[in-house]
């Protein structure tokens, strides 16, 4: 235990975190706060993988629906894949 302590100290490189005293309380809230914030971010990666499948099964249901060929079929995904990319820039 007493190692894997001293490891999640250390960042990339083996040099030493910064203002992370596990034995404080400081650290503790550090640990909860990094613990919330992994859990948050779990959640948000759940729920985009979500209305990703769903936005894929609306392309492939349109694409039976169009009777479209594969050019027809990779052209949709295409243009799918442009809106992705435009939403995601609006984030950033």
């Amino acid at each position: 235990m007493k190692e894997m302590i001293n490891k999640s100290q250390h960042g990339f490189a083996g040099s030493p975190v910064v203002g992370f005293d596990m034995a404080s309380a400081e650290g503790d809230s550090t640990a909860t706060l990094t613990l919330m914030l992994n859990a948050a971010r779990n959640d948000e990666r759940g729920n985009r993988a979500k209305v990703f499948a769903s936005r894929l099964e609306a392309i492939a249901c349109f694409i039976i629906q169009q009777e479209m060929n594969g050019t027809e079929a990779a052209e949709a995904l295409r243009v799918e894949a442009a809106r992705i990319q435009n939403e995601a820039g609006e984030f950033h």
